[in-house]
């Protein structure tokens, strides 16, 4: 749990404000290493989530997605919109629906995880082993952290 209480100095805050900042232009960067279209960031991820994961219902999507119920039903209408996404019954619960990628959206995700992947790839090439396995694990703590 993040502690709130504890007042902090500028020089943390200032530090903070770097970081966010900092990682906001990595996630800027690769988005931008391949053809999104109309497709939000949180979007991409869903519809990335479904690729990789295969079809799922709409509620375990959002628990994967760390969102609501209601925030994920508006990304999957719009997924649904653009032809990415089909509903289903799902065949071992009759009142629930799975969410299906289409070979459109399969194909588009896996260009664009190969373009990102590909260029972050490169990056992480210049750090040494140690940077990385230190980046990865505390970007894993903080994405833990932010997510109480």
């Amino acid at each position: 749990m993040i502690q709130q209480e504890r007042s902090r100095s500028t020089e943390e805050l200032a530090e903070a404000a770097d970081l966010y900042l900092a990682i906001g232009r990595v996630t800027r960067v690769l988005r931008r290493s391949g053809d999104l279209g109309s497709l939000s960031q949180g979007s991409a991820a869903a519809l990335g989530t479904l690729v990789r994961s295969g079809p799922m219902r709409l509620s375990d999507l959002a628990a994967v997605e760390h969102v609501t119920a209601p925030t994920m039903s508006r990304i999957v209408s719009g997924l649904e919109k653009h032809g990415y996404v089909v509903r289903s019954a799902d065949p071992g619960d009759g009142r629930a629906q799975l969410l299906t990628v289409t070979e459109r959206a399969s194909a588009l995700v896996n260009g664009l995880t190969s373009a990102r992947i590909q260029r972050f790839a490169a990056a992480l090439e210049q750090l040494d082993p140690a940077e990385r396995r230190t980046l990865l694990a505390g970007l894993t703590k903080l994405v833990g952290l932010l997510d109480d």
